[in-house]
């Protein structure tokens, strides 16, 4: 039961020369949270430490597992804790300051090195508007903190040009408040893309394009006719007499539920995820060729699955549950566990 995650880790570090390249002598942050996207974050952060030159990840725990590996490279943790502050930068890790609170936490720091967070059109966290953004810097340099750069996040490419233009009236006020002119970092993935501005890039998405590939494993084959339906309330009617299969993984496992609808190839034919079940997931219109124990792709690394509203990054990082993440390199599949020693060892 359950899925096989295949993780192509020469993708990754061939994702990762192709940033350094396009991003050229700018500061560069690979994104590691949440597991790496789901892909391992230690693993990632291996695979790459090369070509980075920080690597950010959500939380302070991460920051600590990335230490505990091995991984040497600075770290910036984006979303922390108020409270988790003198522990963070006496951790020697970089905290994104994104609130008042956040600064109070830093009374006793002085000289620590931070990011402060502006907010512009996200709504989520960082200094939003003159007032709050000038208390922040007259706080920060009473406080005496050494800040790195500042930081805004642009929420989708149609709101680019407005967010920087508001990061940048911000960034003034900050500078004038704080006396100093810093660097401003605001493009990701898609700025990168789109050869956007700024002094650095933080790169999630791209990192791993194309590099995760999910499978389940026929269990079980079936028949449909014509006006028949399968999966709870019926949510899937065949249109033509049909044969299914049931696919292991369900969505426990990860497979959303709207991912009904969603269209699967296997050797040139076109299939149909029917129904999403807990455990497993029903399949329609399946050519008779396909076998039990095949292995059937359920994702294929940049594919936005089904009829629902979840992007890339949410499907990336839904598979869990009773999935198995395996390492593609060099023609080899390794199991995490190996794969881990392995690189490790080597690097």
């Amino acid at each position: 039961m359950g899925l096989d995650i295949i993780i192509d880790a020469d993708r990754i570090r061939k994702n990762a020369e192709r940033i350094r390249a396009a991003a050229a002598d700018k500061r560069l942050t690979l994104m590691v949270k949440a597991d790496g996207y789901n892909h391992g974050a230690k693993i990632v952060a291996a695979l790459t430490k090369e070509y980075a030159d920080c690597f950010g990840v959500a939380t302070l725990s991460e920051a600590k597992e990335l230490t505990a590996a091995g991984i040497t490279l600075p770290v910036t943790v984006f979303s922390p804790f108020p409270r988790e502050m003198p522990e963070i930068v006496n951790s020697g890790y970089v905290p994104v300051v994104h609130s008042a609170e956040c600064l109070e936490n830093l009374k006793n720091a002085v000289g620590a090195t931070v990011d402060i967070k502006i907010d512009t059109t996200m709504n989520r966290l960082g200094f939003r508007g003159m007032a709050a953004v000038k208390d922040a810097a007259r706080t920060a340099r009473e406080l005496g903190l050494n800040i790195r750069s500042l930081l805004t996040h642009i929420p989708d490419p149609a709101r680019a040009q407005k967010s920087i233009s508001l990061f940048n009236i911000y960034k003034g006020i900050f500078e004038e408040a704080f006396g100093k002119r810093l660097p401003g970092e605001y493009a990701a993935s898609d700025g990168i893309i789109r050869c956007l501005g700024g002094d650095g890039y933080r790169i999630g998405r791209l990192l791993y394009s194309g590099a995760m590939n999910v499978y389940g494993t026929v269990i079980a084959k079936g028949y449909l006719k014509k006006g028949e339906s399968a999966g709870y309330n019926g949510i899937y009617t065949a249109p033509f007499d049909t044969v299914t299969a049931i696919v292991s993984g369900g969505y426990y496992d990860g497979v959303r539920r709207d991912y009904h609808g969603a269209k699967l190839h296997f050797k040139g034919n076109t299939m149909t995820i029917a129904a999403v079940c807990m455990d497993v997931t029903i399949v329609a219109e399946v050519p008779p060729e396909l076998k039990v124990g095949d292995t059937v792709r359920l994702f294929d690394g940049n594919s936005e699955m089904g009829v629902g509203d979840a992007n890339i990054y949410e499907t990336m990082t839904s598979f869990k549950g009773r999935t198995r993440r395996k390492y593609l390199s060099n023609g080899q599949i390794h199991t995490e566990e190996d794969y881990i020693r392995t690189l490790f060892e080597t690097l």
